[in-house]
């Protein structure tokens, strides 16, 4: 057997001893940094390096200067397709948070601008739909990492799962109390809010700390969390009936 056959046995072999084996807290943060740096590829167009650690902070690596030949723009790449009649409730959701982020407005630059895109970007693409309680929109649970791109600076944290409710006032009017009173449960407004919500969660303010504290199972201050997103986007978030999709792929690049 060569060399190559016997390390991508002894590899396939550490992967079922992972799956199969109890997992110390050492091959957790491994296998956490192993998943985002596989998912990083979302951003390796705009941005080749990106500086992934486990922990509250990032520090980015040294630079080329043939980083900052070209200036940074944000790629609307967790999309799942640029055609408008193949994009689903979330892509729409996506695409509308995205033309919100992509823009100088109040909204934006409470997330820090367009960078943010690439926290977002991140965030939706591990989206997983499941059922979870009907008073719930969208979870993100477990450890994190931290991003930092190299070429903008900007840092971002990234929960291991983020899970999106079937059941919630994404998808559903099921009768409960919505994430913001006045935009109804299931629409576009609405589907723009959850998404916002949750990317505070994950940026960093100007100050320290994150953008929006957790809230966890604390709904008072949750509904805090969203109330602040709502006063500083409800300009864009109420002007997203006036955009179609194609005008959004558009803007996008996705045209």
């Amino acid at each position: 057997m060569g060399r190559a056959r016997c390390l991508l046995f002894a590899f396939t072999f550490l992967l079922v001893t992972q799956l199969t084996a109890p997992i110390s807290s050492a091959q957790t943060a491994l296998l956490n940094v192993f998943n985002a740096a596989r998912n990083s590829s979302l951003e390796t167009s705009s941005d080749p390096m990106l500086t992934i650690e486990s922990g509250s902070s990032a520090q980015p690596l040294e630079e080329s200067e043939n980083l900052w030949t070209t200036p940074w723009v944000p790629q609307a790449s967790a999309l799942s397709s640029s055609d408008p009649k193949k994009l689903g409730v979330i892509d729409r959701a996506y695409l509308d948070v995205f033309t919100i982020l992509n823009d100088d407005n109040e909204c934006s630059r409470l997330f820090g601008g367009k960078f943010a895109i690439a926290a977002l970007n991140r965030f939706v693409s591990q989206l997983k739909p499941t059922y979870l309680d009907k008073g719930v929109a969208l979870r993100m649970s477990g450890t994190t990492i931290t991003i930092q791109s190299n070429r903008t600076g900007f840092a971002f944290r990234v929960f291991e799962k983020a899970e999106l409710n079937l059941f919630g006032s994404f998808f559903r009017n099921n009768g409960h109390t919505n994430v913001a009173s006045e935009f109804q449960p299931n629409t576009r407004e609405t589907r723009a809010v959850v998404l916002l919500h949750e990317l505070g969660h994950m940026v960093k303010s100007p100050n320290e700390g994150w953008l929006l504290p957790d809230d966890g199972d604390d709904s008072s201050l949750s509904t805090e969390n969203t109330h602040r997103v709502v006063n500083a986007c409800r300009k864009q978030i109420g002007s997203l009936s006036k955009l179609s999709l194609e005008e959004e792929l558009k803007r996008a690049g996705k045209e």
